[in-house]
């Protein structure tokens, strides 16, 4: 398999990186490519697997605090609206007599009196 578009930076400009054809690699009895191949070493092996972990996880993390903040917005917005329908029930009271059943009804937990 032959890479002919690897890229490397050389002078802070970023370059195509050299092929080698196809007769030079032959002549050089190896496989025309943009690079050879090296082997990783157990080391490398070892931190490419914890960048990726830390990867994972910092991912995760960030999947969480979405959540976590959607679910507060969700209980925030559903809050506000038992409020208002409290509050709205309430303004119905038509003298203070009305006012305080209505906050006496509520206080019981007479909640299917809220329209």
């Amino acid at each position: 398999m032959a890479f002919t578009g690897a890229l490397y930076e050389g002078d802070s400009v970023i370059h195509t990186m050299p092929v080698i054809s196809g007769i030079q690699a032959r002549l050089k009895g190896g496989v025309a490519t943009a690079h050879p191949a090296r082997e990783v070493s157990a080391l490398e092996a070892s931190e490419l697997g914890t960048a990726e972990f830390k990867g994972w996880t910092s991912l995760f993390k960030a999947t969480v605090g979405a959540i976590k903040s959607l679910a507060e917005w969700v209980d925030r917005k559903s809050r506000d609206a038992h409020f208002r329908q409290i509050e709205g029930y309430l303004s119905q009271a038509t003298d203070h007599a009305d006012l305080e059943r209505r906050l006496r009804d509520l206080e019981r937990g007479n909640r299917f009196l809220i329209d």
